[in-house]
């Protein structure tokens, strides 16, 4: 480790600072950077905020004398049994609450992500909510109800969301990546909860929006079968011409789009293109990549050329 590398904090999901009561703790901490969350006694904030930091998500300041309970991913609590007085709820993801909240709070509730409380909660919840960052959404609620989670990089077939072996009255919470693919049907749950990426086939876009409240973000895909490119791609002449229906290219890594492949066979190939990094093409493929592009988060660029 070289003298310029001591001391620096680097790419973490989670920072968790509040075991330190000083800040001479801090002083050994030169720098940090790439992480998700930071969680640091508010009796520190002077010293850390001196600390050279960029790219830091969020930070979590903690009340002094008070206990903190981090959780990190989808946490589903009762509404009586979200934590007690003394104590901090911090979560890094989602936070759904079950049930009429009718026990006690924590004295602080932080989440860096998104929260789905049932309506009736907003008093109760809305003085303890602080500090964090994302979304708060209040759904409808009724005694006896379940809840199914979804988390992380989930695929699923048109066909499950008819919920074949539970009631009508279930509630779908899907917190991270939802890929679904085939047709959508008949759909058996009550309330579609989505905190993240939801990438759905267009022709069943309004089965799910009837039922669906969205926090993030929401692609519905024009074919009925989907391409999904979670790496750096490239795709040449002959991947094209072994199709022999059109498809949707959703991709989440870059794409290469090799010498050889035309415009039109671009076009009689692909329904719809969604981007979420950069494609490099030729130069007279990459019109038409513009016209089919319905999302893009990235750039669409000549190869060997200039950023359009």
């Amino acid at each position: 480790m070289t003298d310029d590398e001591r001391g620096v904090i680097d790419a973490q999901g989670m920072l968790d600072l509040s075991h330190l009561t000083s800040p001479d703790q801090l002083a050994a901490i030169t720098r940090i950077s790439r992480v998700g969350v930071v969680v640091v006694p508010e009796s520190l904030a002077g010293a850390y905020a001196a600390i050279p930091a960029e790219d830091v998500g969020s930070t979590v300041f903690l009340p002094d004398g008070v206990k903190p309970r981090v959780h990190v991913g989808p946490l589903v609590v009762g509404g009586d049994g979200i934590g007690s007085p003394d104590e901090i709820l911090i979560v890094v993801g989602v936070l759904v609450v079950i049930g009429a909240v009718t026990g006690d709070l924590p004295q602080r509730i932080s989440v860096v992500g998104s929260v789905f409380a049932p309506r009736g909660s907003e008093a109760a919840l809305g003085r303890v909510l602080g500090g964090g960052v994302g979304t708060v959404s209040y759904y409808r609620h009724q005694e006896g109800i379940r809840v199914k989670t979804l988390s992380g990089q989930i695929q699923l077939s048109g066909s499950s969301l008819a919920n074949l072996t539970g009631e009508p009255t279930d509630i779908l919470v899907a917190a991270g990546q939802l890929i679904i693919t085939g047709e959508i049907g008949d759909v058996g749950y009550d309330q579609i909860l989505i905190a993240g990426q939801l990438i759905a086939p267009a022709a069943g876009q309004a089965q799910l929006e009837a039922r669906m409240d969205a926090q993030g973000q929401v692609v519905w895909y024009r074919s009925a079968d989907p391409r999904v490119f979670l790496e750096d791609v490239e795709l040449g002449p002959d991947y094209f011409r072994l199709l022999d229906h059109p498809i949707s290219i959703i991709a989440f890594g870059a794409v290469t789009i090799s010498a050889g492949v035309t415009a039109e066979l671009l076009r009689e190939k692909v329904a719809d293109v969604v981007l979420f990094d950069d494609v490099v093409a030729p130069a007279e493929v990459v019109p038409a990549l513009q016209v089919l592009t319905t999302i893009a988060m990235g750039q669409i660029r000549v190869a060997d050329g200039p950023r359009r």
